[in-house]
């Protein structure tokens, strides 16, 4: 007797579209269960990370600043608006463009939000020019998924193909064809033969996004861990009315699939608005955004507490003056009035102001020095909160 799950097969009756052709080929029933847990965390080395253009984020995703997110996974980002997703979006894209690991990988740019033209990319994200594609084309222009099911047929190309890729969703929101099932729904209800099959009706249509989505992520889910391949999508939040005890005060449309399959799952808020004054007038050039790691399967462990970093309209992820600041909070980098120690990036006892301090890393291209501190700090203080003391359970 075995506890293997039995495989369903078609019947010779059955239509088969290119995605269930796709779904079918998996080999085995321990295939299918491992492409459901996802990777081993004790086989994600250093070398199958991604960076996400944030130190901070990156050690607390994987305890490694280098490296945040893990190949062969799916990673979610619900934020607010304006809370950065597409900005760190395109800034890993450029990474991984930049990045001689991912040369024979699709980056792939599925663009529902149509948000990503009004970027300059050759001024902010210049690797990606040239490199980074869209799911489909119609002749020389650029399609981005319009639907759920548009979606879930392109990354299952992807996969057919054999070619790993690196596929980005901005966002999941924008694939509700909110139009349609409106649509649908007031002809269903005209036609409706009494308030309680109105009421199942309504009902239905609320959870359709739920169930394509994650029919879509079942489907997608193991062959983008065979193919070491990765997705990732944001999502927009909205207020959650009335939370329970321990919920949060926001929610995100589409059901718990998105939650369910992510590897990572980071959050996204912004903070206080970064300003800059000239002729007297004073205009906002860019953001606080605070990160949360709200799930966390490579460490298990759900961070917040300092991942904080500012966006530039004219710069992008400010990486730098988040390490220098995060250093400042922990009392690495001390302070005498405007002026900061800074060892193992100044000698001795020499001392700047935090921008000087800022110019000069970036100046000397000091940045994978800074980070290898900010690394080091980071697992000092993970260490402290360890319960050492404790005797193991087991």
């Amino acid at each position: 007797m075995t506890d293997e799950p039995k495989r369903i097969r078609r019947t010779r009756n059955t239509p088969q579209s290119v995605m269930d052709q796709i779904v079918d080929s998996s080999k085995s029933p321990a295939e299918q269960r491992e492409s459901i847990v996802g990777p081993d965390p004790r086989s994600i080395t250093s070398d199958r990370l991604i960076d996400s253009g944030s130190t901070l984020i990156n050690c607390a995703c994987s305890d490694n600043p280098d490296g945040a997110f893990a190949l062969g996974t799916i990673n979610t980002f619900p934020g607010q608006s304006q809370a950065g997703k597409t900005v760190l979006m395109l800034t890993m894209l450029a990474l991984c463009a930049k990045d001689s690991r991912f040369d024979n990988y699709d980056l792939i740019m599925d663009d529902s939000e149509e948000t990503v033209g009004g970027f300059d990319l050759e001024y902010l994200f210049e690797p990606v020019v040239g490199r980074m594609i869209y799911p489909k084309y119609d002749g020389d222009i650029p399609r981005p998924s319009e639907t759920i099911q548009d979606f879930k047929a392109n990354v299952l190309t992807r996969c057919k193909t054999g070619k790993p890729f690196i596929y980005i969703l901005d966002g999941l929101d924008a694939l509700t064809s909110d139009e349609e099932l409106e649509r649908e729904y007031h002809n269903a209800m005209k036609k409706a033969k009494s308030q309680a099959q109105a009421e199942e009706l309504k009902k239905g249509y609320h959870t359709e996004k739920a169930k394509h989505i994650g029919e879509a992520l079942r489907m997608i889910n193991g062959m983008i861990k065979r193919s070491d391949s990765v997705l990732m999508f944001t999502q927009q939040t909205r207020q959650n009315i009335g939370p329970g005890w321990g919920e949060p005060d926001w929610i995100t449309s589409g059901g718990e699939a998105p939650f369910f399959y992510s590897f990572h799952r980071v959050y996204l808020s912004t903070g206080p608005a970064r300003t800059a004054e000239s002729h007297g007038l004073k205009h906002k050039i860019g953001s606080m955004i605070r990160a949360e790691i709200i799930k966390n399967k490579l460490t298990g462990k759900r961070r917040k507490v300092g991942i904080e970093f500012d966006i530039y309209e004219d710069l992008g992820i400010d990486d730098v003056a988040s390490c220098v600041d995060f250093l400042k909070k922990t009392g690495h980098w001390t302070m005498s009035g405007a002026w900061m120690q800074a060892p193992g990036i100044l000698k001795g006892e020499d001392k700047m102001q935090r921008m000087d301090l800022i110019r000069h890393i970036e100046k000397e291209q000091a940045q994978s020095e800074l980070r290898k501190i900010v690394g080091k700090i980071w697992k000092e203080i993970e260490e402290d909160i360890r319960l050492n003391d404790r005797a193991r359970r087991f």
